[in-house]
Parts: structure tokens; sequence; C-alpha cells
């Protein structure tokens, strides 16, 4: 087992592709863009997309959708290579200007600060996605999801299904089985 001893040693670990992701991204048809690049996962993992791509060697791009209310992470992606788009997701003109790309990850959520927000969750959890399926509804889209929906499950036990009836608690929950 290896030692996280820095910040950039673990994002050199969350971003080294795997030789399936590799793989994924050579057989993949054209363009990649993640939409809310520019929260948590986001820069991991556009990173990795970015680095699979290179080491497959083909010519598609990576471009990083966000508000990016940290310059610095902007920043990130440039030295990185991966081009940046800044716009709020929830602006339907933003969304409509986007560049017609064949495969997207969505991203885009809100769970942290919901207490007392509850309308600007609701809507970047449950209407941003319809306009982006909608404006993007010829391309493949992947969306990041929550297990929230479903009910707390024991830790040894095999987790939730999607068969499972959902019982979502509170606004961040209820919002996300609204997507």
């Amino acid at each position: 087992m290896t030692t996280i001893r820095s910040h950039e040693q673990l994002e050199e670990n969350l971003s080294t592709p795997t030789d399936e992701v590799v793989r994924t991204m050579a057989e993949m048809d054209g363009h990649l863009m993640v939409l809310g690049a520019g929260g948590k996962m986001g820069p991991s993992l556009a990173r990795m997309a970015a680095r699979a791509i290179e080491r497959a060697g083909v010519p598609h791009r990576v471009l990083a959708v966000s508000r990016f209310s940290n310059p610095d992470v902007a920043k990130m992606f440039h030295a990185w290579g991966i081009e940046t788009i800044h716009g709020d997701l929830l602006d339907p003109a933003f969304i409509d200007s986007l560049p017609e790309i064949p495969n997207l990850i969505y991203m885009a959520g809100r769970k942290f600060g919901t207490q007392g927000a509850e309308p600007l969750t609701w809507a970047t959890n449950t209407y941003l996605p319809a306009l982006v399926g909608h404006r993007f509804r010829r391309s493949r889209i992947v969306a990041f999801s929550t297990g929230n929906v479903y009910r707390p499950m024991p830790v040894e036990g095999p987790g939730s299904l999607e068969t499972d009836r959902p019982e979502p608690r509170g606004e961040y929950a209820m919002s996300c089985l609204g997507r």
C-alpha cells in the first residue's frame, strides 16, 4: 500500500488512467466535455481523461465547463492542457452557447450548503439536468449520481440496488431523486 504524502501525489494517483480508461478514450468518437468540472472531483476526472487521450494517441480534446469561482482551478486546467469554458450552467443562454460535443460527463450538482438555499439546490439538481439533457439530446451523457436516494444500508451488507424503492431523506436526496 502506498502512503499519500502530499496533495500533488494524491492528484497524480487520482488522475492516472487505467488501461481500461485509455481504451475507452481511444474508442470514443469525438471530443469530451465535463460539465461542473470545477468541483471537488472534476479536476481529477478531467485530467485523467486528458491523460488517457494522450496515451491513446487520439486527437480528442477535453473541455472543462464551470463557473470557476476559484481562478486557481482554471489555471490548473490550463497547465494540464485542458480547455476551459467559464459560465453559469443555470443560465439557459450559456447552455445554448456551449459547443456541440458528442460526449459529456455531467458532474454539476449542489449538495453542500443546501440548508437555507433549497430553491437553488432544486434548480441545480433537477432543472439544470433537464436543460442539459434537452440541449445535448444527441450526445452521449454520463451522469454522476448518488446513493442518497435509497434508505441507509448496513456497512456489512451488499448495498442498495436500482430495484430498491427510493427513500430520500432531506432536500438534497429528494432533489437528486428529481434528477
